[in-house]
């Protein structure tokens, strides 16, 4: 049985403790981390069986998870087809875009004020981490120090409701977001992006920093038509239909 490994050491198998709900919670985290890894995509079938194997664990914490992604609205009935990883209508895309820039704007107006040392320090590294690999044209790499960047202002807001939230509609995006990453000079602009909202948050500038990120974030303009041209090369068949 396979059990994956490419995770950080507060997801490791001691999570998933003997009682069933902490091993569905476990394998709802797991799978809400390949979604975010662009290691299972819109559209992608979950087999009951397969996820067992694949997690190490039995079906019944398996099935519970997929019921709670399923709540969520990560994961959805197609009939006969089985569960799948949810698929984003266009219009449910640019709300959704809409609402986590607004989201990400509030977290960083938050962080500006309650901000840690140590998460200063996280921050720091990760935005290095980006400017690192836009250099070497690392897009996994970028990609990954991007999430961090990110999840760690979340986290610096100290605002549970929010980071939860955020966190369940990052996961339903990223595949789209992992998409932007590749469009020509993207990484590069997001430096100094991350940058201004970097400055201003440890400076305490809460006005600044939600504008900034409000802006980073937002799909709008030049960054709705790449994507979507992008998408009809590459992308998620459900979208390319409205497209037509």
């Amino acid at each position: 049985m396979k059990v994956i490994s490419d995770v950080s050491p507060s997801m490791e198998p001691a999570a998933l403790s003997e009682e069933p709900e902490s091993l569905s919670a476990g394998v709802v985290h797991r799978l809400e981390l390949e979604i975010l890894k662009g290691q299972r995509k819109p559209g992608d079938r979950l087999d009951e069986r397969q996820l067992a194997d694949h997690f190490g664990v039995s079906r019944t914490p398996v099935r519970e998870a997929l019921q709670r992604l399923a709540a969520s609205g990560l994961v959805v009935s197609r009939g006969r087809q089985g569960l799948q990883v949810a698929q984003l209508s266009l219009a449910d895309l640019l709300d959704a875009f809409s609402v986590a820039a607004e989201m990400e704007a509030l977290a960083s107006a938050q962080a500006s004020r309650r901000i840690r040392p140590e998460q200063r320090d996280r921050l720091e590294a990760a935005h290095q981490a980006c400017a690192a690999a836009a250099n070497v044209r690392d897009v996994d790499g970028f990609y990954e120090a991007n999430l961090e960047f990110h999840e760690t202002i979340a986290a610096a807001s100290h605002n549970r409701v929010l980071r939860e939230e955020l966190r369940r509609l990052t996961v339903k995006i990223s595949p789209y977001r992992r998409t932007i990453t590749f469009q020509p000079g993207r990484m590069e602009s997001s430096i100094p992006e991350h940058e201004q909202i970097m400055q201003a948050i440890f400076r305490g500038d809460a006005m600044q920093a939600a504008q900034v990120m409000r802006s980073h974030v937002t799909l709008l303009g030049d960054g709705l038509s790449d994507l979507l041209h992008f998408l009809r090369l590459y992308g998620d068949r459900k979208l390319l239909s409205e497209l037509a």
